[in-house]
């Protein structure tokens, strides 16, 4: 059951893979009020700004409740037979790679919606998928799949048995976890240190995670993953368990010893700009948590240029410390609803059929079943992509470059956008396709790898959907339909409800399904498994604590290392990434405080510009120019500059290359640790938005 009385229904939030259990007081079809369920087995009444003001998302001024073509609103059935007749015509005549699509952080919380829009493009034969993947996260899931041997294989915090977390560029009071997901941040960490463990985070700022944090190294941006070589030299040094050997190679770990002996701790003092004394309480803490040690690396890491290598370092030093797949140290959850299972080989078919790298940028590859979103811009310039549909995300704010992202998708044959409110990319959209809000469907969690316990749950909608609106699994399920003349999950869509096809997507643990259905937004937990993941992911075999890419990129970080490499020269300054209580991503909290574009800035720095409080500046970059509010505040280390994501008037993306110093590997843009400059109280020219093809 999910009512609790009369006006209220019990759900969990979809904003963040925390999904914390909510309360939702509704009279009607009226959202009025959310709050934190109390009896909710993870999050005991706690959710965040973000979460409570869902009923004012929900009924925003801008809310769409009408598909359209271009800016005239129409029918559905006359809007999906326009823009399939427009697909299908692209595909007949430049064939179906030419058709993209880009999936984002809105459609990553609708687990059917996501199921039927990666189906729907399987369906047209296209392989051009483009997700904020390579914007964010690449090379967290990389380092999965050579170390551990998939890229879903994700190592959770026990928060009850941890004697030491260490959070590396990353702020989980806010985020709500970055690969463990932490309903309730700050009691989670409180229970890390009320058994005696403590807490410490490598971070340039002083974030809300730091302030509550035991120990905190404000760190200059990009020595992370210096600090996390030196302490893996530490750790090996200090003497290895007899697990910690049983799942490692010799081998691996001379070769891993020969390459992290370079980081001393002079050299790490240099490169961070930390006290001797802070470094070794942090190696002395590393040290004394052998076998219950938990580490995460947040964006403010894995966007900058040794993102891949901070990663790496991470499992190795995980695995060196017994720590990985074990009681006391970070586990995995292989999921409960959406298991996953070993990567299958590469076929012949597959070979034949799969682009190996975008036409556009043909040194660029085409990994884990997408292409770099770097790519984009430059396949619609080549004409490789000529139209793209795009659901639950933002090019415009999310890409590098965005007023070359807004030239290029004005260039689009066709455009669709599906979306809950209207925005810049809608009004330049060729098709608008209003879905269902999170309060108006049914869901199951897809991320289950990241929750804090293993298990899963279920909430039926909240309130009905709109009259106009459509469950965006219904959307792709009919756009399959008129393109290819087959029924996405096996019958029309019109039979279908949103229970129907998350149960059809969970097919294979159906068993689990049902459960989960009749525990409802409480959920089911299951038993922590330990062990498994090297058993069957990696057949028995050892962790790949020193692949080759790694060793490479240690022996380059050797050479960049030496000296004061992230010393900023007399009036330059470095970039990095924030993240905002009130805000995910480009969705803004309407009663946000922050809403004004903001530019953090350390008091040394905002004199040495001339700046003060409150003051217009612009940023500038080797590669464009930004301009917002600026907030003069000691919580940043002198010499960064502190921006959000999300913002298209205040764009940090105008600040990144899409071109220069692409990570090979992963094809993610160098977005935090670029270097800057700021100039005081003047504007600078706002980006023309694009118009509708």
């Amino acid at each position: 059951m999910t009512e609790t009385n009369a006006g209220e229904v019990r759900s969990y939030c979809r904003i963040c893979a925390a999904a914390c259990g909510i309360v939702v007081q509704v009279d009607g079809n009226r959202v009025l009020q959310v709050r934190g369920d109390a009896q909710h087995p993870e999050s005991a009444g706690y959710t965040c700004p973000k979460g409570r003001a869902l009923p004012q998302l929900h009924h925003h001024p801008e809310r769409l409740d009408a598909p359209r073509i271009g800016t005239q609103t129409s029918s559905w059935p006359t809007v999906l037979d326009d823009l399939a007749a427009r697909l299908a015509r692209v595909v007949d005549e430049h064939g179906p790679h030419a058709v993209g699509a880009y999936f984002g952080t809105g459609l990553a919380y609708d687990t059917a919606g996501w199921a039927a829009a990666n189906a729907w493009l399987a369906a047209i034969g296209s392989r051009r998928l483009f997700t904020p993947a390579t914007v964010d996260n690449a090379p967290v899931l990389a380092a999965a799949e050579i170390v551990a041997g998939h890229p879903q294989a994700n190592p959770v915090c026990d928060f009850e048995r941890a004697r030491l977390v260490l959070v590396v560029g990353s702020n989980p009071i806010v985020s709500h976890g970055y690969g463990t997901a932490m309903p309730d941040p700050v009691r989670r960490l409180r229970a890390v240190q009320a058994h005696g463990g403590r807490v410490w985070v490598l971070d340039p700022l002083r974030t809300e995670t730091a302030a509550a944090a035991d120990g905190h190294l404000m760190v200059r941006p990009g020595s992370d993953a210096v600090t996390l070589a030196w302490l893996l030299s530490e750790r090996l040094a200090a003497g290895l368990s007899h697990h910690a050997t049983a799942v490692t190679e010799p081998q691996a770990r001379d070769r891993l010893a020969d390459a992290v002996h370079p980081f001393t701790l002079d050299r790490v003092r240099d490169a961070t700009g930390v006290d001797v004394e802070q470094l070794v309480a942090l190696r002395d803490a590393v040290i004394a948590a052998d076998g219950a040690l938990a580490l995460w690396c947040g964006t403010g890491v894995t966007m900058g240029r040794d993102g891949l290598v901070a990663e790496l370092l991470r499992w190795a030093l995980l695995a060196l410390s017994s720590s990985l797949d074990t009681a006391d140290g970070m586990h995995f959850h292989r999921g409960t609803l959406l298991a996953i299972r070993r990567l299958r080989s590469a076929t012949a078919a597959d070979a034949d059929t799969a682009p190996t790298a975008p036409a556009g940028r043909p040194e660029l590859r085409h990994w884990l079943g997408q292409d770099p979103c770097v790519a984009l811009v430059d396949e619609i310039e080549a004409g490789a992509v000529r139209a793209l549909v795009v659901a639950g995300a933002n090019p415009i704010t999310a890409f590098p470059q965005p007023d070359a992202t807004r030239r290029a998708l004005a260039r689009l044959d066709t455009l669709g956008v599906a979306d809950v409110t209207d925005n810049e990319l809608t009004r330049a959209a060729t098709h608008v396709l209003a879905v269902a809000g999170q309060l108006e469907r049914a869901d199951v969690p897809m991320q289950e790898q990241v929750l804090a316990h293993a298990g899963s749950r279920f909430t039926p909608a909240v309130v009905a959907v709109a009259p106009e609106r459509r469950p965006a699994w219904w959307v792709f399920a009919q756009l399959a339909h008129r393109m290819t003349g087959r029924d996405l999950f096996g019958h029309s869509a019109d039979e279908l409800t949103d229970t129907d096809v998350l149960a059809l997507v969970a097919r294979r643990n159906r068993d689990d399904f049902d459960a989960a259905l009749a525990a409802g937004p409480h959920g089911v937990r299951k038993p922590t498994e330990i062990g498994w993941v090297r058993d069957e992911l990696r057949d028995g075999a050892p962790w790949a604590i020193a692949p080759d890419v790694l060793l490479a990129r240690l022996a380059e970080l050797d050479t960049r290392s030496q000296g004061r490499p992230n010393e900023a020269r007399p009036g330059e300054l470095r970039l990095v990434p924030r993240r905002r209580m009130r805000a995910n991503n480009s969705v803004s909290d309407p009663v946000d405080p922050e809403r004004e574009p903001l530019i953090v800035i350390h008091p040394d720095d905002a004199r040495e510009a001339g700046v003060t409080n409150g003051d217009t500046v612009v940023v500038t970059s080797a590669h464009g120019h930004t301009s917002g509010v600026a907030r003069v505040d000691d919580k940043v280390r002198a010499g960064v500059v502190s921006m959000s994501h999300g913002d298209a008037a205040c764009s940090p993306g105008a600040l990144v290359s899409a071109h220069d110093e692409i990570d090979e590997l992963t094809g993610m843009p160098i977005a935090s640790g670029v270097s800057v400059r700021l100039s005081g109280a003047m504007r600078a020219s706002r980006s023309t938005p694009v118009s509708p093809t």
